[in-house]
């Protein structure tokens, strides 16, 4: 499963408290510990069809939490829903968090945010990549701190790959109608013309079918032996097949949606896609690994960027006042150790840089494009 797309696809810490703040704070400082019990809340989608996502936040959050003394924990169903969004927000309200790590779901976050702002809960969201979220941190004074990328950092990531690898071959831009397709290849379409680069074939096809030659078809007839797919495994995977079958030489790129479990079908060796790094090869990642040793989620999908979320969350607890009051713009413009790596957070709530790498398929694994490739 993509990280980062859960509202339209749904891509133990060893060490003791002062090894947190060693970590995640320059040698130089000291952190006070806080006078009294702090609480930290964990919301995603608990049931139902994304529960797994949850399960994945919680069970890295909690990780890291606890093994820190004196940090509690409160646990939220969002439901990834609208409804959700608001009465998870409000349990956490009741509760006395001073943190919450999670809401994935652009549905739960959007009736989320304004009830945690109003009552100065800062938020660390997990996974959510629509774009203008951060928009209000200043506007409307949103303590938000997104531990994701945008949209808009998906399609950079791809289309500059493409734009060195694809400058002299004939290629075609095609998306699946949904909001996540459409999206994402326009935002590739304009960044590669740009570029002085230009599809000679777009269109929006039909997902979920059986077949696709007709589509292959067209896009042969159009002279393009390259496709850039905004879709998904299913759909990547069917037209990958039905080119073969017909021998149509077709070299699919896509974003992170074309990253899916096998029963969506197995993509082509040479396909090109957005993704995130395999994190729990980091060497920052052993203590979570070995904190997460047992667990039947593993280090999969969203644990090591919430045990990540949760060790900024216990760094800002650490240095806060004696009021509690978490220290939202202390956090910004700061550079964290963590076990994905180092991470800064801009003035607006951003991450600095692109999580997102590009990745070619060989027998079915992915494998990171180099440098300069």
């Amino acid at each position: 499963m993509a990280l980062g797309i859960a509202s339209t696809r749904i891509g133990a810490f060893a060490a003791a408290s002062t090894a947190i703040a060693i970590c995640l704070a320059c040698a130089t400082q000291t952190v006070a510990q806080p006078a009294q019990q702090s609480r930290i809340g964990i919301v995603g989608p608990m049931s139902d069809y994304f529960s797994i996502i949850g399960d994945q936040i919680r069970s890295g959050a909690a990780a890291a939490i606890n093994e820190r003394e004196g940090v509690a924990i409160s646990v939220a169903d969002d439901e990834c829903s609208a409804e959700g969004g608001a009465n998870s927000a409000r349990e956490m309200v009741e509760a006395g968090v001073s943190v919450v790590i999670g809401y994935p779901c652009i549905e739960a976050f959007d009736t989320a945010m304004p009830i945690l702002a109003e009552a100065g809960i800062t938020l660390i969201a997990i996974g959510t990549q629509a774009e203008g979220i951060t928009a209000h941190t200043k506007a409307k004074s949103w303590p938000l701190l997104r531990l994701a990328p945008s949209n808009t950092q998906e399609a950079e990531a791809i289309a500059g790959y493409l734009a060195g690898v694809w400058r002299s071959v004939n290629f075609a831009i095609i998306d699946d109608g949904t909001l996540y397709g459409r999206q994402l290849a326009e935002a590739v379409r304009f960044q590669l013309e740009e570029d002085n680069l230009r599809p000679v074939f777009t269109d929006t096809y039909r997902p979920q079918m059986e077949n696709q030659v007709g589509l292959v078809r067209r896009l042969n007839k159009a002279g393009a032996t390259h496709v850039f797919i905004g879709g998904d495994a299913f759909d990547a995977s069917v037209i990958s097949a039905n080119a073969e079958m017909i021998e149509v030489p077709l070299t699919i790129a896509g974003g992170s949606a074309l990253i899916g479990p096998p029963e969506d079908g197995k993509l082509a060796d040479n396909t090109i896609v957005t993704g995130f790094p395999d994190w729990s090869r980091k060497a920052e990642a052993l203590v979570a690994i070995q904190a997460m040793e047992g667990s039947p989620l593993g280090a999969d999908g969203y644990v090591l960027p919430a045990y990540a979320a949760a060790q900024i969350a216990i760094f800002g607890i650490d240095i806060s006042a004696d009021d509690g009051i978490f220290p939202y713009q202390r956090m910004l413009n700061r550079s964290f150790q963590t076990v994905i790596g180092p991470l800064r957070f801009r003035p607006d709530g951003e991450l600095e840089g692109n999580l997102f790498e590009v990745f070619t398929i060989f027998n079915g694994r992915m494998e990171p494009v180099e440098a300069g490739q």
